[in-house]
């Protein structure tokens, strides 16, 4: 697997939430005529007593049947924003997860360079976690199984590494610096034939900012005590071209080496 697989798996996924935001948002003012109605349910032999609604939408049209617990309010833009916000997330995510595939399949090498980044050099592994792969591998000898330690410490390089994101600027930085990439601007520069990386760098890190709101405050406004409870905007261009940029971003650090 491949670390460009991750993120196109996650973010083909983050599209369909997309799709699904587009799809379901409900463009019908007026509610089911009865007559509609009364003929929908002869056709499907239901008693003409059930109370049904009708969702009208660019993609599907969908029939609320009796005692369904969805509303004609759940298929308005207001409630569907949060299907923008989970594409958003998940978009994300698909960055985070390809930054660490890449530092994940390429630190052990990285790190037996001749010449270590300061960044490499600080890198370290807690005692007790040293400890346990060492135990690891006497265990495997002692049994007469084939162990082979730079294995041992790259899976325990890969757990502490995944308790940390990769998303911002500054944490891609230090992850291609594990690696020993030191100037990853420069390269990304010349990849969106720029001259300077700032306007790249400045998108990303609002993104994340954006993507943090979502997570951790549930994308709420902040105000005084007392306020109302209110959400904050978002919108189908803004994720659509935050999903593009994602895009751009990942094909151009796939020709950073």
């Amino acid at each position: 697997m491949k670390p460009k697989d991750c993120y196109d798996n996650t973010s083909a996924r983050a599209k369909v939430l997309l799709r699904l935001h587009d799809g379901l948002i409900n463009r019908r003012q007026y509610r089911i005529r009865a007559d509609w109605a009364s003929a929908f349910r002869r056709i499907m032999h239901w008693p003409q007593n059930h109370i049904i609604d009708r969702v009208d939408s660019a993609d599907v049209l969908l029939i609320l049947r009796h005692g369904s617990r969805l509303t004609r309010h759940d298929f308005v833009s207001d409630s569907l924003d949060d299907l923008l916000r989970a594409a958003l997330t998940f978009a994300v995510s698909a960055l985070d997860r390809y930054v660490h595939e890449r530092v994940v399949k390429g630190v052990i090498t990285a790190l037996k360079a001749k010449h270590l980044t300061r960044r490499q050099e600080d890198f370290t592994v807690p005692a007790v976690v040293a400890v346990q792969i060492a135990d690891q591998v006497a265990r495997a000898q002692r049994e007469k199984r084939a162990v082979r330690p730079a294995n041992e410490v790259r899976k325990a390089i890969q757990e502490l590494l995944h308790q940390r994101p990769f998303q911002n600027w500054r944490e891609l930085e230090f992850a291609f610096d594990l690696i020993g990439i030191t100037n990853l601007a420069g390269p990304l520069q010349t990849a969106y034939h720029l001259a300077n990386i700032r306007p790249v760098r400045d998108q990303l890190n609002k993104l994340v900012e954006k993507r943090n709101r979502i997570v951790h405050e549930g994308d709420l406004v902040r105000h005084e005590r007392g306020g109302r409870v209110r959400k904050q905007d978002i919108s189908r261009h803004y994720v659509d071209q935050s999903l593009r940029f994602l895009d751009t971003l990942v094909a151009n650090l796939e020709t950073v080496r």
